[in-house]
């Protein structure tokens, strides 16, 4: 039995042409509705409804880690309204982290030619707020590195730690543990905090 299909406009573009609207009845005629729902176009399927674009694995974690950042500072400006801005709760992240004895790695492609791309070293001095003085481990160079140029290296679980930023920026401790799927790690500071 053949099957009947209907070119007629429908929704809005339907009602202005009814209405006798001559604008909207010519841009209804120059754009046939979709028939079936499998345009390109992100448009309205079949049903009306709009299509969710499918996210990649990385942007589902990034909309997971941007909600649930906004979860915590919705919550934490909730909580923080009667605390002293100078205490121990205050959560306030700087914009600088380096600090000096801290084991970094050199994420600058400028200087993989040298051999020091993705290499370890040790900051020996800070000058200024960003930039640091890296003592590479393996060849004992000297480099002075920018800190968008770095990032920090946690040790082994049981290895000693050093908050760089956040409410105990300043602390050391021992780390307990890793949990690499909420980007957290578990650190038992000394004075049993």
């Amino acid at each position: 039995e053949p099957i009947k299909l209907s070119l007629a406009a429908t929704g809005a573009a339907a009602a202005a042409a009814a209405a006798g609207d001559g604008k909207s009845s010519a841009a209804a005629r120059s754009r046939p509705a979709p028939l079936f729902g499998d345009d390109d176009d992100a448009g309205p399927s079949v049903s009306g409804q709009q299509q969710p674009k499918k996210l990649s694995k990385v942007e589902e974690l990034m909309q997971k880690d941007l909600q649930e950042k906004q979860r915590r500072a919705a919550a934490g400006a909730a909580s923080s309204s009667g605390r002293d801005a100078g205490s121990r709760g205050s959560r306030a992240r700087l914009d600088h982290w380096l600090q000096p004895g801290i084991v970094v790695k050199v994420m600058s492609k400028a200087l993989k030619e040298q051999g020091y791309y993705k290499q370890k070293g040790v900051v020996d001095k800070v000058v200024g707020k960003y930039l640091a003085e890296v003592c590479m481990l393996g060849s004992g160079d000297v480099l002075r590195i920018d800190q968008a140029e770095l990032e920090t290296v946690l040790p082994a679980p049981g290895g000693q730690v050093l908050v760089v930023n956040g409410a105990y920026r300043g602390s050391s401790g021992s780390l307990l543990g890793i949990d690499a799927a909420k980007f957290q790690a578990k650190v038992q500071l000394q004075g049993g905090q």
